[in-house]
């Protein structure tokens, strides 16, 4: 999904660029709710430097590999973590970032080519997401409940992605679970304007409609 310069705009005016200011508590480890979509969060930078990952583990039999977008900077980090290639605990840096960067994470199913993202775009497929779905489940992750392999006192966000598209998805949110450092989850999610392609598709479906509508009050 590549965001516009105006929808870029209305994130820095809606101050989506702020890290949330409270302490976030941390909810299950992994997902909870099996079969529902997950609570769709956005993502920020909390400092300059590099956003670090830790791979947490994987149940899929797809082969899945992740991505960061810095969507301020846009710039991307290569597929890394890959879940069949990689021992838990084992630290990637994604990419350099400043504070306050927005940042969205991308899965790339290798398997069937698809690619699947951390934002809710109400159903709208984008560039990045086939079903235009959340397939990121995130909390806070503060060690109280440890995951084995991951490092003592290792704090950070963890997040599990989904890897298959609604509404074939069981979304169990377990296809590629990972930890990640200097980032910050938002109290509310930024609103995403979908691309100029979905808008030519959003027209062709309005026509269409306004024409059916035309032929049943011409009876």
């Amino acid at each position: 999904m590549r965001l516009s310069l105006p929808v870029l705009a209305s994130l820095l005016a809606a101050g989506s660029l702020t890290a949330v200011s409270t302490p976030l508590l941390a909810d299950s480890i992994p997902y909870p709710n099996p079969g529902q979509l997950a609570p769709a969060n956005s993502f920020t930078a909390v400092a300059d430097g590099p956003v670090v990952g830790y791979f947490a583990g994987t149940s899929a039999s797809f082969d899945d590999s992740i991505q960061l977008w810095d969507v301020t900077q846009n710039t991307f980090s290569g597929f890394l973590l890959p879940n069949h290639g990689s021992v838990i605990g084992a630290p990637v840096t994604f990419l350099s970032v400043s504070a306050g960067d927005v940042l969205v994470f991308i899965l790339h199913d290798v398997t069937t080519g698809e690619f699947e993202d951390s934002i809710d775009n109400g159903g709208i497929p984008t560039t990045w997401s086939r079903d235009g779905y959340n397939h990121a489940y995130s909390t806070a992750y503060d060690g109280s409940s440890p995951i084995p392999g991951l490092p003592d006192g290792l704090t950070g966000i963890f997040i599990a992605m989904e890897d298959i598209s609604v509404p074939d998805s069981s979304l169990a949110y377990h296809a590629e679970s990972f930890v990640v450092t200097n980032v910050a989850i938002n109290d509310d999610p930024p609103a995403v304007t979908p691309e100029p392609s979905t808008f030519v598709l959003l027209g062709t479906g309005l026509l269409g409609a306004a024409g059916a509508l035309r032929r049943r009050f011409a009876r």
